[in-house]
């Protein structure tokens, strides 16, 4: 894929400048950003990657009006406290993955060495204007519609398709326009008419 060589070499040269690349995945749902983000972490020996699908707002914090307000489905204050902040300060990272699925709630712990020297952002929201600014490389991934859709309801299923099409879809689309991605990215993928 031309994109990932383009991605592993704008990380090379970060890292001859500094001793850590902080790399944000951000984009439309199914848009290929996790598969992404994983054939990158291959091409490093000290690389991690984190998704921001384990920052999604636990459902007992999702008071009314919280989605609107803040045009994010996850928690970007956890997010910051427990992985930017330590890894800006130099320290190790330790945060629990939230799951909504089969049954809501904490994971065990997960931790990111202080040295690690490729930390890879995958997932909508982590290029909200709250985190953007502490990132070396900003990526933008887009699908078309109709593929899109294929993917949702390969991936997830029909009633899936629906709750992402009526809900999630709209949500990631206007942080993605109100926060001006395509302004801010270093690199725009797409993936229309992609397999």
């Amino acid at each position: 894929m031309e994109h990932l060589q383009a991605l592993e070499s704008a990380i090379r040269a970060i890292l001859e400048r500094k001793p850590r690349a902080l790399i944000a995945i951000d984009g439309m749902a199914a848009s290929g950003k996790t598969t992404l983000a994983e054939a990158l972490s291959r091409r490093f020996d000290s690389c991690a990657v984190l998704h921001m699908d384990d920052f999604t707002v636990p459902f007992e914090d999702r008071y009314p009006g919280y989605f609107e307000k803040t045009l994010s489905n996850a928690d970007l204050a956890r997010f910051d406290r427990e992985v930017l902040s330590p890894l800006l300060r130099g320290e190790a990272a330790v945060y629990r993955p939230y799951v909504c699925h089969p049954e809501p709630g904490f994971l065990s712990s997960v931790t990111i060495a202080a040295d690690c020297r490729v930390i890879i952002v995958e997932g909508a929201y982590c290029l909200h204007p709250a985190l953007s600014d502490h990132y070396d490389l900003r990526v933008l991934s887009l699908i078309d519609e109709a593929t899109q859709r294929a993917r949702i309801l390969a991936r997830n299923g029909k009633a899936q398709l629906e709750r992402f099409v009526s809900t999630w879809i709209p949500m990631e689309n206007r942080h993605i326009r109100a926060h001006r991605l395509h302004e801010i990215c270093d690199l725009t993928i797409s993936q229309d008419q992609a397999t």
